[in-house]
């Protein structure tokens, strides 16, 4: 009888943990990236992508989202390399932490423009930035895309100034900008 009872006292546990889990919804890595565009010489644009994101989005509304470096994409593998190793310096700083919370009740009526504020840490360093996106709610997914591009400075976070230098070396000391537009594409499901 002691046996039947710790058993069903498992399964119950169990039981309620997945029930817990599926009122969140878990980020579609694969649907689910962040792009941003690094400006060199004042006028050359070059687009990078990471698609290496993880996060969750809970019945509240709040949120947590890893970006993990050693995702990004150039198209040119030297270049991402070298994004990583000299200014991101991604074996110290691993990855950019974002949280927030976003208001779900807001979402029942189709997509949505809204300004989500979100605690960004990139380099060891916390921020608030506020971005400008659209959400839709729409059966068991969240989608929530950029409605226009945030500004972001790595000076803002304490990157130095020096890596940038080592980075605009490896291409002939050509001027980088410290400043890139970021957007994102985020698919949560439940």
């Amino acid at each position: 009888m002691k046996k039947i009872i710790s058993s069903l006292s498992f399964a119950l546990v169990l039981i309620s943990t997945s029930s817990f889990a599926a009122d969140n919804y878990l980020l579609e890595s694969e649907l689910s990236f962040v792009s941003f565009t690094t400006i060199k010489n004042q006028f050359v644009v070059e687009p990078a992508t990471i698609n290496t994101l993880s996060g969750e989005l809970n019945k509240s509304g709040e949120f947590s989202i890893d970006v993990d470096l050693k995702g990004i994409s150039t198209g040119i593998p030297i270049r991402d390399n070298r994004l990583n190793e000299l200014f991101f310096e991604s074996v110290k700083y691993p990855e950019v932490e974002v949280s927030g919370k976003v208001d779900l009740s807001a979402l029942s009526s189709g997509p949505k423009k809204l300004v989500i504020p979100a605690k960004v840490t990139l380099y060891g360093k916390t921020k608030s930035i506020n971005f400008p996106v659209v959400v839709l709610e729409e059966g068991n997914h969240v989608m929530v895309s950029s409605s226009s591009a945030v500004i972001i400075g790595a000076s803002d976070f304490g990157i130095p100034s020096e890596n940038l230098t080592k980075l605009a070396a490896t291409v002939g000391g050509i001027k980088i900008s410290d400043r890139v537009p970021v957007s994102l594409t985020l698919v949560f499901k439940k």
